[in-house]
């Protein structure tokens, strides 16, 4: 079971009006006790102790992607789908996913704040806990996928972004498309993921947009205890917080602050 004690207080950051957040996501892996196997049936547990809350359940198939670097040749290969069993929260725009030993927390719009965000995260891990029985956290992600629609055309990424540790100018003065995906293995267990990317807009006018997206990943064994998984969120967010404030243009502060872009 979890282990309850008073809880550590967050770093304050800003917030802003007219957030980019996308989507904020925190994904958690774990072992069972005595590394016994996944069982399907342990989502049917999940929902029984989420239910009133999330009672709306589906499989689903994440697909991803694998970055490969060799002499040979650079590219990215499609990993094998990783079925997931998803929760939808009955008010909230929040859903919960379960994998073979892998929880993950999505907010979606619009972004609450770190410290709400946080919690929501808490709450549901509390209760992974008492339906899963995890013995202990080997893993923790935080991801933010921050999305700028209806960008000027002729405009560049440098309009809105500046270089930084994990986006090189080059990119940023692109006239056309563009991506940029920068891997940094920072210590044995701390590893960021930053990418740059132009995208389309999903209505009939296909205009032009950014996604920017910071995944910070810390890999080593944590107790099942609120303060320790609390504590690795807070120095996680705080690096993203960092990685997306060293990057800021005047016109995309402006853009937060709900002014024009």
């Amino acid at each position: 079971m979890t282990k309850r004690t008073k809880q550590t207080e967050p770093t304050p950051h800003p917030s802003y009006p007219n957030p980019t957040i996308a989507e904020a996501l925190c994904e958690i892996h774990f072992a069972l006790p005595d590394n016994t196997p996944w069982k399907a049936s342990l989502a049917g547990d999940l929902f029984k102790q989420v239910q009133d809350e999330f009672p709306e359940m589906e499989p689903g198939l994440e697909i991803g992607f694998q970055f490969e670097l060799s002499p040979q040749r650079i590219g990215q290969s499609l990993l094998p789908p990783r079925q997931r069993i998803r929760f939808k929260h009955k008010d909230l725009p929040l859903l919960l996913q379960l994998g073979p030993n892998v929880l993950t927390v999505n907010v979606l719009p619009i972004y609450p704040g770190w410290e709400d965000m946080r919690q929501r995260v808490l709450s549901a891990w509390q209760q992974a806990c008492s339906a899963l029985k995890p013995a202990k956290i080997k893993q923790v992600g935080l991801r933010y996928i921050n999305r700028i629609d209806e960008i000027d055309e002729a405009g560049t990424p440098g309009d809105w972004f500046k270089p930084s540790d994990y986006l090189p100018a080059g990119v940023l003065q692109s006239k056309g498309s563009f991506l940029s995906r920068v891997e940094s293995q920072i210590d044995s267990e701390n590893r960021v993921v930053v990418t740059l990317a132009e995208v389309q807009s999903d209505d009939q006018k296909r205009k032009k947009g950014i996604v920017f997206d910071i995944d910070r990943i810390v890999e080593k064994e944590l107790p099942i205890d609120d303060n320790a998984l609390l504590g690795e969120m807070d120095r996680l967010h705080d690096h993203v917080w960092e990685i997306f404030e060293a990057v800021q243009t005047q016109r995309l502060i402006n853009y937060l602050k709900g002014g024009a872009s």
